[in-house]
C-alpha cells in the first residue's frame, strides 16, 4: 500500500483499539458515552475511509465532524436494529443502548423485549431513532459532495 493509505489505516486502527478497550469494562450510561462508543467503533472508520478516499485521489478531504457523523449514524442504526440479538447474547448480553434513554421507559433494558412493554419499547425506540437522526444532515452533505460513483455507492448503500 502507498504511504498515504498506510498512515490512515495505522492512525485509525490505533485510535479505535484504544477507544474500544475503554468500553470493555465500561457501560454505556449517558448519551455522551453512547456518542463516544459509536465514535470509537464507527466514527473513526468514517474518518479513516475519508482519508483513504482522499489518498486515492477520488475525493476531497471532508471535515472530521462530517466523516464522524457518517460512522455514528451507521453504528447507531446497527445498535437499534440489533437490540434483540445483543440483549439475548450468550453468555452475557451486550448492551449499547444508553441508560440515559432507556431508563426513562423501563428499569432494565431487557424488559423492552417483552410484549407487555411494547408501548414503552416503541417510545424508547423513537427516542433512540431521534438520537440517530441528528447525524442525517451531515450524512446527506457528505454523500452529496462525493464525486466517484463507486465511492458514493459504497457509502450510500449502508446508510
Amino acid at each position: 500500500l502507498k504511504k498515504g493509505y498506510q498512515e490512515a489505516i495505522e492512525d485509525i486502527t490505533m485510535r479505535m483499539g484504544a477507544g474500544m478497550a475503554k468500553f470493555i469494562c465500561k457501560e454505556v450510561e449517558t448519551i455522551d458515552d453512547y456518542d463516544e462508543y459509536c465514535h470509537y467503533v464507527a466514527g473513526l472508520v468514517g474518518l479513516g475511509l475519508s482519508k483513504l478516499f482522499h489518498a486515492s485521489g477520488t475525493e476531497k478531504l471532508f471535515p472530521d465532524s462530517i466523516s464522524n457523523s457518517m460512522g455514528l449514524f451507521l453504528q447507531k442504526t446497527n445498535i437499534i436494529r440489533d437490540y434483540l440479538e445483543d440483549i439475548n447474547e450468550i453468555p452475557k448480553s451486550r448492551m449499547f443502548w444508553p441508560r440515559e434513554i432507556w431508563s426513562k421507559y423501563v428499569n432494565k433494558l431487557e424488559e423492552l423485549k417483552y410484549e407487555e412493554n411494547s408501548e414503552k419499547a416503541v417510545q424508547c425506540l423513537n427516542d433512540m431513532v431521534t438520537n440517530a437522526l441528528i447525524h442525517i444532515e451531515d450524512c446527506l452533505k457528505y454523500m452529496s459532495e462525493l464525486r466517484d460513483p463507486a465511492v458514493f455507492k459504497f457509502c450510500a448503500i449502508p446508510q
